[in-house]
């Protein structure tokens, strides 16, 4: 199929004010459309998919093809991105689910907006800093990005709120300092996605500083979820003014979307055959607990699974089952066996068969997969 890759993605042009429109159909023999697009400056990028008969998703990916945003309601309803994007290459890809065929409207827009300068230098940000209009850093792509001589209180109204997304998987580091009195950082990941810091939303991670001392917020995220930081004065006297500075270390993954946790939604890696390698670069943690793969082993053999903790927290989890009874469920007794270590060998039939990557959701780890027969 002619728009089945990236590199065969049909072209939408440079996305502006004025609306573009594609119609087209995905279903079970033409799972997945990409259109690509180029932004000339900062915007806000809209795109909506409707008119569908079945269901079927659509993500906004980056230039490497790293899925950054996705909509993934269930049935015929219709899905919607909206985004701000720095300049640059984008992809959208409309993903078919389940059974049906659906035909389908693919509509795209964008508007002029200052999104920041996405990583590395300056500290430009649209909003004001409360929870409803947070400071909006864009999209970091590695390097620092700093604000300088901000101000929070203790009450929700006089916090700072930050906003920003990931380019990557990102080592992300966030710094307090030439800090007056003390003050606790809060993150937060935009859990259902509606582009809000929703009261309910639970901290993935905290640091604080002061005159004294300084724990920044040090950890491996993926490049998934749109990020909020909340910045508190510890003390009710006075409010607290400090500098905050974000640096990011990229670690690119390269599955293009996020891999499900069931084997109806697994990534799948395609057939192995002797002398065949498949390999998967991704992230699991408090974020994305789970990642589950699919492949097809096309002759009985050994076959190898190497793993590699490419940064963050060490030891993830890697399991190998098999679907015997095709219940499309994973029980324990399916399971092969644990990769001890970095890599390990086991004779399989010919066939098809999962793997799991996984963290506790204490742990965040940037890995990379390997499958060899």
């Amino acid at each position: 199929m002619v728009d089945n890759s990236l590199s065969s993605a049909r072209p939408l042009g440079v996305l502006d004010n004025k609306p573009v429109a594609r119609r087209d159909l995905v279903g079970p023999s033409d799972r997945t459309d990409f259109f690509k697009f180029s932004l000339k400056r900062s915007s806000n990028v809209n795109f909506q998919l409707s008119n569908l008969q079945a269901n079927a998703d659509l993500l906004l990916l980056n230039r490497a093809g790293k899925a950054i945003a996705r909509s993934r309601k269930g049935g015929k309803q219709a899905e919607q991105i909206t985004r701000q994007l720095q300049s640059g290459t984008y992809y959208v890809q409309v993903l078919g689910r389940g059974s049906k065929s659906t035909r389908y409207k693919l509509s795209g827009s964008a508007t002029a907006g200052d999104g920041g300068d996405g990583g590395g230098g300056g500290g430009g940000s649209n909003g004001n800093g409360t929870r409803s209009n947070p400071f909006d850093l864009g999209t970091l792509n590695g390097g620092s990005v700093a604000r300088s001589r901000d101000t929070a209180g203790t009450s929700d109204a006089e916090n700072k709120f930050y906003k920003f997304r990931l380019g990557q998987i990102s080592d992300l580091s966030i710094a307090l300092s030439q800090v007056s009195g003390g003050g606790t950082m809060r993150l937060y990941n935009d859990t259902n996605r509606n582009g809000v810091l929703d009261f309910n939303e639970s901290t993935i991670d905290s640091g604080d500083g002061s005159v004294s001392s300084n724990r920044p917020i040090s950890a491996v995220f993926p490049s998934t979820e749109t990020y909020f930081l909340q910045v508190v004065r510890d003390f009710s006297s006075s409010t607290m003014q400090y500098d905050i500075t974000f640096n990011t270390t990229q670690f690119p993954g390269n599955i293009p979307t996020d891999p499900g946790s069931e084997p109806t939604t697994a990534f799948n890696l395609g057939s192995l055959s002797k002398g065949g390698r498949l390999e998967a670069k991704d992230y699991v943690g408090r974020v994305d607990e789970n990642d589950l793969y699919r492949f097809t082993l096309n002759e009985t053999g050994q076959v190898t699974f190497g793993k590699a903790d490419v940064a963050g927290d060490i030891n993830t989890n890697v399991t190998i089952y098999q679907d015997k009874n095709n219940n499309n469920i994973l029980d324990s007794n399916e399971s092969l066996g644990s990769l001890i270590g970095a890599n390990g060998s086991v004779n399989l039939q010919a066939g098809a068969y999962y793997v799991l990557a996984n963290q506790s959701n204490v742990n965040n780890t940037a890995y990379s997969l390997s499958i060899s027969a």
